[in-house]
């Protein structure tokens, strides 16, 4: 094959490598500026600006501010969502009979914050900006009514009903609530316990929160009322 006819082909893959590249900078300024100051506040100029290309390549890649963020909260929820996935597949097979409450919510709560602790910036910023969203309401211009994590939390809360299947299910779900508002908060890392605990305590130590989430919502699960008969919840 003559030097003429193999070209093509090479420059081909490196205009798409240097898409590519485009593209995940954006995704990295976007993902950032999202989680320092959250989506309404973060301008297409600004995304631009920091990952340094026009923002009519912007509209070319993702049409509008709304599809940059859809495109930085897939980026990373397939690979949350396979450790999660895995973790909990792997504990309900290795325990199948024989679940505990501490068990389960040790293999829901360890890969999810395991892109944490391996240290990099963009999981960092990606655990801020899903914070952020869980936190208050989800602005008008994304709409978005369901989540790309969902079929792994119905996953945990139907293993769940396993480990407590005397509980009524909204009490299940009420119990996953709690949970996510402390998972959101120490996403969040806003200092807040640090400075509450003059220092004792660490905002930013994702394996000690860990340990102490599972003790905490470990024995929680176990400590939960049954339901009343017929299903009900008991009332406080």
């Amino acid at each position: 094959m003559s030097p003429q006819t193999s070209a093509p082909p090479r420059r081909r893959r490196r205009q798409a490598d240097r898409r590519e590249e485009s593209r995940e900078r954006i995704l990295d300024a976007a993902e950032a500026l999202f989680a320092q100051a959250g989506f309404e506040a973060v301008s297409m100029r600004q995304i631009a600006g920091e990952s340094g290309v026009d923002t009519a390549l912007i509209h070319y890649y993702f049409g509008t501010k709304a599809g940059v963020i859809d495109a930085v909260l897939e980026r990373r929820a397939e690979m949350v969502n396979e450790r999660r996935s895995v973790s909990l597949k792997a504990y309900a097979k290795a325990h199948a009979g024989r679940m505990t409450g501490p068990g389960l919510v040790r293999a829901y709560l360890e890969p999810t914050f395991s892109f944490i602790l391996d240290g990099t910036p963009g999981h960092r910023h990606y655990g801020a900006l899903i914070a952020r969203l869980n936190s208050a309401p989800v602005p008008e211009e994304i709409g978005h009514d369901s989540s790309p994590f969902d079929a792994v939390t119905q996953r945990f809360v139907e293993l769940l009903k396993e480990v407590r299947p005397d509980c009524a299910l909204a009490d299940l779900y009420w119990f996953y609530h709690m949970m996510s508002g402390a998972i959101t908060l120490s996403l969040a890392q806003t200092g807040r316990i640090d400075h509450l605990s003059g220092g004792l305590c660490d905002s930013a130590d994702a394996a000690t929160i860990v340990e102490r989430m599972c003790e905490v919502f470990g024995k929680g699960i176990e400590a939960l009322p049954p339901a009343r008969p017929g299903g009900a919840a008991p009332q406080p």
